[in-house]
Formats: C-alpha cells, structure tokens, sequence
C-alpha cells in the first residue's frame, strides 16, 4: 500500500508523518523505516525506528532510491511500513514523469512486499499524475 501526502513546502506534511510515526511504533510488533533528507528526525522519533539518512548513501535518483529501497527489503523481511519524507530533495527531481514512473515501479515493488509507503512531496496536489493522486491523502 502506498500513501503520498502532497502539499506546499510548509503546509505540515512533515509533522503529519511525525505524528504517524510516533503513533505507529507505540503499537505493538511494527518495524518502521524511516528514510529522510539530513538529520531532521532524530530528536522526533522514537528509536525503535530505523532512521535512515539518505544523504549518507549515493542516492540521487528515482531510480537509485528504488533500489536502496529494494535492497533495504532483501535484508529486512519483516518492515511494517516505510516513510519516506522530501521525495523531490532525496530523488533531486521535480520531473512529473519520472515521479509517475517512481510511484509505477515502486507499486509493482509493494505485490512482493507487505510494508505499507507512506512518501512526502512538495508540490501542488493538482499537478500530480493520476497514479500520485489515486493514493493521495
């Protein structure tokens, strides 16, 4: 399952998954990953997460993010669900059409696994592609 919360910068999507967050590891058997661009977590966040600095890995692309998120999978089985704050930041791209085929791909990734994505991106909710905006909040 994925999830997207979209809005301008400032409009509160980052506190939305904050919020999720701390709820989700208060309950019971949950392994969360949280990916984010820089240390802006740390003090937010339970430490039953695992914080994943994005900037500390070569990942600069859709692409790229895909498959340090597939590899984060092979190693980990059981990960309840995903977060992936500043999309455009971690990929270093605004382009629409490559998101639309990010949100494609990493679907096709979400029938061989049980995590649940949960990603951030600012931009206008209207601009979005069709598949961004089926999964929106």
């Amino acid at each position: 399952m994925i999830e997207a919360v979209v809005g301008s910068k400032g409009s509160g999507k980052t506190s939305i998954i904050v919020d999720e967050i701390n709820r989700v590891a208060n309950s019971k058997d949950n392994n969360i990953v949280c990916i984010e661009y820089g240390k802006r977590f740390n003090q937010q966040i339970p430490y039953q997460v695992r914080l994943i600095d994005i900037m500390e890995y070569p990942v600069k692309t859709y692409r790229e993010l895909l498959t340090f998120i597939a590899g984060v999978c092979a190693q980990d089985h059981d990960i309840s669900h995903f977060y992936i704050d500043s999309l455009y930041k971690i990929a270093n791209s605004t382009d629409i059409a490559a998101l639309e085929v990010f949100f494609n791909d990493l679907n096709e990734l979400t029938k061989n696994i049980s995590a649940k994505f949960t990603i951030t991106i600012s931009d206008d909710p209207e601009k979005m592609p069709e598949n961004v905006k089926k999964v929106m909040r």
